[in-house]
Parts: C-alpha cells; structure tokens; sequence
C-alpha cells in the first residue's frame, strides 16, 4: 500500500488545485446566488492532469516561476495543504469507486462530495498564506512536482543502497565475501542512483540550470513535505467514506 500512495502524489498534488479552483471556475449568476447544495453540485472539470517530464525546453511561463522566491512560496503552500491530504485521498477514491474512469461520473461524486469544499477553504487559506495565485501554484505543480515525487519515491531505494554497501563494506573488513543478495542489490542501487543523476540532467536540459540549482536547494525540504503528504495520505485511504 505504501508504495501505491507514493504512486499518487502527482495525482492527488493536482486535486488539491482542481478543488481550490473551483470557486473561481464556477459561473456567475444573473439572478439569486446558488444554494451551497447546488454549488456542490454543479458540473466541475476533471482535476487537471501533471504530465511527466518530456524532451525539449519547457514553456518560458514555467521555467520564470522556477526561482527561489516562489519555490520556496510554492514549500509553503505545500506545508499548508498537508491539512487536506486526508480529505483530498478520501475524496479521490471515493469518486473513483463511483465514477471509475467515466469522467463526468467522477466529476459527480467529486461535486456532491462535502469534503470537497473542506478542500477547497484549505488552498484558498494556503493561497493567502503562500502569496501565489491559482494560476503560479497550478504551473508549480506541472514543474516541480513530478521532480520532488520522483525524487522522493527513490529515496527509499537509496537508503537502503547506503545499508546494503554498509554490510559489504563489514564483510569485507572481516575477510568474507558479501553476501549474493547484498552484491546484487548493491548493483541495482547504483542504477538507482544513477537513475537519479539523470532525472536532474532532464530537468536541467529542460526548465535550465539555474531551475535546477533552486529544486535541488529544496529538495530537503520537500522530501519531508512528501514524507508526511504520504502519511497522511495512508491515514485517508483507512478512513470509511
């Protein structure tokens, strides 16, 4: 299971931007204000898909909002929405196991969600708190999350790595071969690594090296906004609906 909410962070990152854009999608009304059961249901796009990175520069909109200043706004909207993780994993598998794949079912069960608007009232607040705009958060999320996600989905192959040559490194200091098990991992850890040290030249030959210099700068600091994003995000999956 653990590994499957790792797996999401893209995914529910994006409802967290679909669910606080929502309010400013809706339509205006000519006449009397919407009840707040209609505005729960009123029809709402699909949350909006964070594609992988692809080959080639990215758009100038994205690489100018890879700075320091709003990479690290961008940390405190993320440390803001944790507050929401629960809801917005209980929310996407909820609508899921209504709608499954039919996009305008799963927009349905989204829309008469309460839990929808719980969502919603957290980004406006972390919005507020961050100083960026729907806008810059959905453009940060297209560039920065998919690195932080991938980044932080093989940080446990990496730590394990360090563990592995460490039992190495203590059977060859006794005089014993190491163990084939450890041998064979310590190989695949180091594709690993170098898996990694690729991920960065991709994105360098994106978004550039000086975006690269500043996601690089933060990844601490989002690996532990992932660590407990997921956390909290198992503790959602275990809720009833």
């Amino acid at each position: 299971m653990r590994a499957m909410v790792k797996t999401s962070f893209v995914a529910c990152l994006s409802l967290f931007v679909f669910l606080g854009a929502c309010k400013k999608d809706a339509p205006a009304s000519s006449t009397a204000p919407a009840s707040p059961t209609a505005a729960r249901r009123a029809p709402i796009p699909p949350p909006p898909v964070v594609p992988p990175s692809a080959g080639g520069p990215a758009p100038a909109e994205l690489t100018a909002l890879l700075t320091e200043d709003k990479v690290s706004h961008f940390a405190i909207y993320q440390k803001e929405m944790l507050a929401a993780t629960a809801d917005a994993t209980g929310l996407g598998l909820a609508a899921y196991q209504k709608g499954g794949t039919d996009s305008k079912k799963f927009q349905n069960a989204v829309a008469t969600d309460d839990r929808a608007a719980k969502v919603a009232a957290v980004s406006k607040a972390a919005l507020e708190k961050s100083g960026l705009t729907q806008d810059e958060v959905s453009k940060l999320s297209r560039a920065a999350t998919p690195y932080y996600a991938r980044l932080y989905a093989m940080q446990d192959a990496l730590k394990k790595a360090g563990e592995v040559h460490a039992r190495i490194e203590a059977a060859k200091a006794k005089g014993k071969e190491p163990g084939v098990v450890d041998t064979a991992m310590d190989k695949v850890y180091s594709e690993q690594s170098n898996r990694i040290e690729t991920m960065r030249k991709d994105f360098a030959a994106k978004y550039g090296e000086d975006a690269l210099a500043v996601v690089k700068k933060h990844e601490p600091e989002f690996m532990v906004i992932n660590e407990k994003m997921m956390a909290a995000a198992m503790g959602g999956m275990m809720r009833k609906p």
